[in-house]
């Protein structure tokens, strides 16, 4: 695909991604000199350019400080066609997604990432509109306050409070198979799975799904995440908000984005702790840092707190695998207090 190298006042840097419906870049915007992300619609028809100008609408709407910001909407003639672009607010730190392909997120960035992503999402909902697109690649990573992004599936649902049949398959629940509609409770289901994806360090999705035998069959009756399985280093309370939030049954989950996040706010953290490979976890809690780690010549697990040992969590163990799920069972422990 051969990108603009400007368009209008925008000076391009770089392709950020694509979306349902356009093409996102890096930009700079000389007339203010500032950073933005622009998204160039796919629409060349001016027949439709007013319904494209959805997106726009539902983000003013819908400002707040954990949804990505618009700036303003325009047409511009981009390659020789007349295309809608909106001029978004740019966030350099990328998106949850990103993240997840570069570095190793602790079970506390993770759920403070979606914590953020809800809070925006709380707002939506009560301005009547449903997102229908939650995933990692929509969470952008801003200092501090997540934001959700890309709303070009949004949409404001009917007296009934039910939505059209769009989504991400992967990320949509059961009921929508079946009944071909959208509504709270999806995008509820589908901040679940982001949750779990998050939580579980899952830098491609598509492998996972690839892996597991008629995962079609999981999705439409929820239980895909039965399948795949949770991690042994992440705490069962964690888990248990997760299995709630992807009910199959939607009368089972959390009925609202605010009482999700309000879950999410009751966890208390102790050792915030990022994986450094297979057999070394690395902690911290306030001053202190510890390790944990296992010889995989000795099966040995050795715990760490500022350089010392801590005895009586050191053992040996008869297998390697013995002595990961010990290890793995430890940071699950620590991890929330």
């Amino acid at each position: 695909m051969t990108h603009p190298t400007s368009i209008d006042k925008y000076q391009i840097i770089k392709p950020l991604g694509s979306g349902h419906f356009g093409q996102v870049y890096h930009a700079f915007d000389r007339a203010l000199k500032a950073e933005k992300a622009i998204k160039v619609l796919k629409t060349t028809d001016p027949n439709t350019f007013l319904e494209s100008l959805k997106e726009a609408q539902i983000l003013n709407r819908c400002n707040h400080k954990h949804i990505v910001a618009i700036n303003e909407a325009n047409i511009f003639r981009v390659d020789k066609e007349l295309r809608v672009v909106l001029d978004l607010e740019y966030v350099p730190e990328g998106s949850l997604e990103a993240a997840l392909e570069t570095r190793w997120l602790s079970i506390r960035d993770a759920i403070s990432y979606l914590r953020g992503a809800l809070v925006g999402l709380e707002h939506a909902h009560s301005e009547g509109f449903l997102h229908r697109d939650i995933k990692p690649g929509n969470i952008l990573l801003a200092p501090n306050t997540p934001k959700l992004s890309d709303f070009g599936l949004a949409t404001q649902p009917g007296p009934a409070a039910y939505g059209s049949a769009q989504g991400y398959t992967t990320h949509l629940p059961p009921e929508f198979f079946t009944d071909r509609t959208t509504s709270q409770l999806t995008d509820i289901f589908a901040a679940g799975i982001t949750l779990f994806r998050a939580v579980s360090n899952i830098a491609d999705w598509r492998a996972v799904l690839s892996a597991i035998p008629n995962s079609r069959r999981h999705v439409e009756r929820g239980t895909l995440i039965q399948s795949i399985g949770f991690e042994s280093y992440i705490p069962s309370a964690v888990q248990r908000i997760i299995r709630k939030a992807c009910s199959p049954n939607p009368d089972n989950r959390y009925q609202t984005a605010s009482a999700f996040r309000q879950q999410l706010d009751r966890l208390r953290f102790a050792i915030d702790w990022v994986r450094n490979n297979d057999l070394e976890w690395i902690g911290a809690i306030g001053s202190d840092a510890f390790e944990a780690s296992v010889d995989d010549s000795k099966n040995l697990l050795t715990v760490k707190r500022n350089g010392r040992r801590v005895t009586e969590q050191c053992r040996s163990f008869p297998t390697l695998s013995e002595a990961l799920k010990a290890l793995h069972e430890y940071v699950a422990e620590t991890t929330l207090s």
